[in-house]
């Protein structure tokens, strides 16, 4: 049960669409990254996701 617990309190980041920026990745912390092109078109034709991407921007706490 605490599993179940854990897995709700964390937040997943998503891909968004901004009306200026278009795609966006909306991180957990509520930073917005914008997409580059690349990945713009990865995410398009399926090749990667919002938590692959969030790993590159990731940024721990203390930095």
């Amino acid at each position: 049960m605490s599993d179940a617990t854990q897995a709700r309190e964390y937040q997943e980041s998503r891909i968004e669409d901004e009306p200026i920026l278009g795609p966006v990745l909306a991180m957990p912390d509520g930073r917005i990254q914008p997409l580059t092109w690349m990945e713009r078109l990865m995410v398009r034709l399926h090749l990667t996701n919002a938590k692959a991407l969030e790993a590159r921007y990731f940024k721990p706490v203390s930095a």
